[in-house]
């Protein structure tokens, strides 16, 4: 049974003081609201954006959506509320409230990312991932940097805010890759420090051992794309690659969305194919991401040679 009101009291409270910095404000996914595991609500300023998953009755979109627009109309922050829709790998949006900026941005700690909320599944940007960019931000001074499977590149644009030497992106989508060079250029960063690379990982070892070696390391692949990673058997074959294009005492912040592996799927990977860089540091989930088993969550690890962090 949906409870409309269970979530109408949770947005009513998050929606009380909405933020600058995007956040999440109700996070069904965590399955800590019986009833409402398959809504996911956030805030792009000005902009509420709705994710359903699967097959969700007309009347309960309605419902919802008559509930958005009624606390919505009330707060002047909100310009437009976006709803997107996924069914069995299909997506499709549709603006049920005000109008949207063109384009709409994610705001976090003072920098700005591009979101695409009209054509992809994924928008650009991960809400979730934002201990691990505060982490990278807090720890890139003078570091050379490698962040693979950059995506949109926020990672290269905290490590930059943090003073890093060099960022070297490497992503496979040229689309997501173009979005990041952007991202570069319209925060209060040095784009000419960065390098951009459209190229697939696996085939770029030799390129990537060239522009080393690299003091810290991001690692935030997708969980399952068809014919370019799956995390149970490249996780491990990515790791083994690293090894010779990283610097003495490197650091590796290693990511993994993927809720069907449990929370030491990374520590066992990495006694295999890195046994000299233990578990540094597991990060904290999100306080607006609440997870009711925390080995479905997003798992963001520091691994290191050295023994203390830098």
């Amino acid at each position: 049974m949906v409870d409309i009101q269970r979530l109408e009291s949770v947005l009513v409270e998050a929606m009380a003081i909405l933020p600058d910095d995007a956040c999440r404000l109700f996070h069904g996914r965590g399955h800590c609201y019986p009833g409402l595991e398959f809504i996911n609500i956030d805030w792009f300023r000005p902009v509420i954006w709705v994710v359903l998953y699967g097959e969700v009755a007309h009347k309960t979109v309605a419902d919802i959506n008559q509930l958005l627009i009624t606390i919505a109309i009330d707060i002047p922050a909100v310009e437009g509320i976006a709803l997107q829709r996924r069914v069995k790998g299909k997506t499709q949006q549709s603006v049920i409230y005000g109008k949207l900026p063109q384009p709409v941005y994610a705001y976090e700690n003072g920098m700005r990312y591009e979101l695409n909320l009209a054509d992809n599944q994924n928008i650009g940007f991960f809400l979730d991932a934002m201990p691990a960019r505060q982490w990278v931000r807090e720890h890139a001074a003078g570091k050379r940097v490698l962040n693979l499977f950059a995506y949109t590149c926020s990672f290269s644009v905290v490590a930059l805010q943090g003073g890093a030497e060099k960022v070297v992106n490497i992503d496979m989508a040229k689309g997501a890759i173009a979005t990041g060079q952007r991202n570069h250029h319209i925060n209060p960063v040095e784009p000419a420090k960065a390098s951009f690379l459209p190229h697939d990982i696996f085939r770029s070892t030799r390129k990537l051992q060239d522009m080393g070696p690299y003091d810290l390391v991001i690692v935030d692949p997708p969980s399952r794309q068809k014919g370019s990673f799956e995390a149970e058997k490249d996780y491990l074959r990515l790791l083994k690659k690293l090894e010779s294009m990283l610097a003495d005492n490197a650091t590796i912040v290693a990511c993994l969305n993927a809720p069907y592996l449990a929370e030491d799927f990374l520590s066992a990977v990495f006694s295999e194919a890195l046994p000299d860089y233990p578990l540094l540091q597991r990060l904290p989930q999100r306080g607006d991401f609440p997870e009711k088993d925390l080995n479905r969550t997003l798992k963001m690890q520091i691994y290191t040679r050295q023994a203390a962090i830098l």
